[in-house]
């Protein structure tokens, strides 16, 4: 228990006033309390932490993943959790055909699986609505369909194939972004002023 805060006691005199016997045994109550208060928010924290380890059905789970802005650790620890899920999705689902091998190569891949992951982690928890897991694999139809369009290099059999350099923007398209925006804006007619209204103002 922490050391007391209100260090008070009673004067070695026998006459000692009711007002401050009370106010001597009142400090220890409150210290008692305090001490229970800390006790239990420590207790809290430890059964939360073991609640949160068991409602995860596959142990640790990031939470607000954004690959941009991870650094080189966190980036280490992610790559680690994703690949060891998919490497349990692809085996359970018989994934081999749709998802080659080379997928962290393909960074489009990397988000898609990412996010199908948490949300897979969240679907199992038991905190999820009853259709979670429903929902879940209705995302994972879906993303079935996408990864063909994300994979533009059509890798096959195990052979990862770079993207080619006509497939990626060119060192130009910010300058050449802008002159089409310039030509876009400058083609619009200009802003009509409101007109005034009965009371002489717009």
């Amino acid at each position: 228990m922490p050391d007391r805060t209100f260090l008070f006691d009673l004067p070695p005199e026998a006459s000692v006033s009711p007002q401050l016997r009370a106010a001597t045994e009142l400090a220890g109550i409150v210290d008692t309390l305090r001490g229970c208060v800390e006790q239990l928010t420590e207790a809290h924290v430890a059964l939360s932490e073991r609640v949160d380890a068991l409602d995860s059905p596959a142990g640790w789970a990031p939470s607000g993943v954004c690959w941009r802005d991870l650094d080189r650790d966190a980036a280490r620890e992610l790559w680690a959790w994703l690949i060891g899920w998919t490497r349990w999705l692809v085996g359970r689902y018989g994934l081999a055909q749709d998802l080659g091998v080379c997928w962290p190569a393909h960074p489009p891949l990397v988000e898609e699986l990412t996010a199908l992951c948490l949300s897979w982690h969240h679907a199992y928890t038991g905190t999820a609505d009853p259709d979670a897991p429903l929902r879940w694999h209705d995302a994972l139809h879906r993303a079935r369909q996408r990864w063909q369009m994300w994979d533009t290099t059509r890798c096959r059999h195990g052979q990862h194939t770079p993207p080619s350099p006509d497939t990626v923007w060119v060192d130009a398209w910010p300058r050449d972004n802008d002159q089409a925006v310039t030509r876009d804006v400058d083609a619009r007619p200009a802003a009509q002023p409101l007109a005034p209204t009965a009371g002489g103002t717009p």
